[in-house]
């Protein structure tokens, strides 16, 4: 039997390689931020927040730096933990309580008690180690739009003792607007220090993975015209996540066709299988509120427009569609939730750019299929209901 993997799992979203490239000062950058805490001077808690679109590396980067400043503080003498949870799945803050406990592998019962009295066991824990803890909140968009006083809590809860900082922040988001839903004193005690990952170029990408490709398939079994299909594909999203995966399909393709070699044919299957064309049953499978959302950005993408921010796209489309259609729009929040289901879909594309002084904002795209078919299907399926 032809070998095509020699280690697959490194073709997965969720291993770290020993390297990333092209995230070198980002990297670099973070570790400054937390220099003082990986010597153990810190006088004062840190908190980042990294921003990018999905695929720009934002949860290997954090990953990368969490394990790193671990060993790094080892070296100097000091007790830090490095903590990671997603927010997606731990969805409420004390499931995300819960699951720092069970990862500093505690002997702390999280029954019965309130998110402050847990909160305060955990700052206990750590002072009674002389330890200190980064957490990372992966997607913690989705945290906010369910409880918009858990940064708040978060961040203000450790400052009231009178004692060294034992707990900094770093917060991950696809979606930097959400931010300004916090109130004032939180909103300004996290904005300071913010990293973004703009998306990979093709020959980023292209680097990326001929690095990932050497670690997880067998020597000569990717041909290079392969190889530049893939990054070329996946340069349409910037996406480092869907190049990846369009590479672990096509090696699974080929393995299945017992070929010796991963073959441009076997991209574009994997490709086509990844993201498939928009079909209208999967239209009708949709909410109706996701529904209500694609054709208000129909409509925004009228006339050659190609982009529009998740911010007018709700204020100026999205509520008077759902008006037309006698709906209630939802909250901003829940709006933003479906935009995230959607892109996760592959349906519509989420952009984060930097605006220089403006900050950043989400652009909106729909890469998958003209706009006007697709509003004609969905006012179809919409007038039907």
């Amino acid at each position: 039997m032809v070998r095509i993997f020699k280690a697959e799992e490194r073709l997965s979203p969720d291993y770290i390689p020993s390297r990333l490239p092209h995230r070198d000062g980002e990297l670099h950058l973070l570790r400054t931020f937390f220099s003082g805490v990986i010597s153990g001077a810190s006088a004062a808690p840190i908190r980042v927040i990294i921003t990018g679109s999905v695929g720009t590396g934002k949860s290997a980067l954090v990953k990368l730096f969490g394990s790193r400043a671990v060993e790094e503080a080892r070296a100097n003498g000091v007790d830090l933990r490095f903590l990671y949870v997603n927010c997606r799945i731990s969805k409420t803050t004390f499931l995300i309580l819960a699951r720092l406990v069970e990862q500093l592998r505690a002997m702390i019962s999280t029954r019965g008690y309130s998110n402050e009295e847990l909160f305060n066991k955990l700052l206990n824990y750590l002072e009674a180690k002389k330890a200190y803890a980064v957490i990372a909140l992966d997607e913690v968009d989705l945290l906010v739009s369910r409880e918009e006083d858990a940064l708040y809590f978060l961040t203000r809860i450790s400052e009231v003792r009178d004692r060294l900082p034992r707990i900094s922040l770093i917060l991950v988001t696809r979606n930097p607007e959400i931010f300004d839903m916090l109130d004032e004193s939180t909103r300004s005690s996290l904005l300071g220090n913010a990293i973004h990952l703009s998306e990979y170029s093709n020959d980023q990408l292209y680097d990326i993975l001929k690095f990932r490709a050497e670690e997880a398939l067998m020597p000569g079994v990717l041909m290079e015209e392969s190889l530049r299909l893939v990054a070329d594909l996946a340069g349409e999203r910037g996406d480092a996540r869907y190049a990846l995966d369009i590479l672990w399909r096509a090696g699974k393709y080929a393995e299945a066709e017992g070929s010796p070699r991963i073959t441009p044919e076997h991209v574009r299957k994997a490709s086509a299988s990844v993201y498939p064309a928009i079909r209208r049953e999967h239209l009708e499978f949709l909410s109706q509120h996701e529904q209500l959302i694609l054709l208000a950005l129909t409509r925004a993408l009228r006339g050659g427009r190609a982009y529009i921010t998740a911010g007018d796209l709700y204020q100026q489309y999205y509520r008077l569609v759902c008006e037309e259609y006698s709906t209630r729009p939802r909250a901003y929040t829940r709006f933003w939730e479906n935009l995230q289901r959607l892109d996760d879909l592959g349906i519509i594309r989420i952009n984060v750019r930097s605006e220089g002084s403006r900050g950043r904002r989400s652009y909106i795209s729909l890469p998958g299929m003209p706009a006007s078919i697709l509003r004609r299907e969905l006012e179809s399926i919409l007038g039907r209901d």
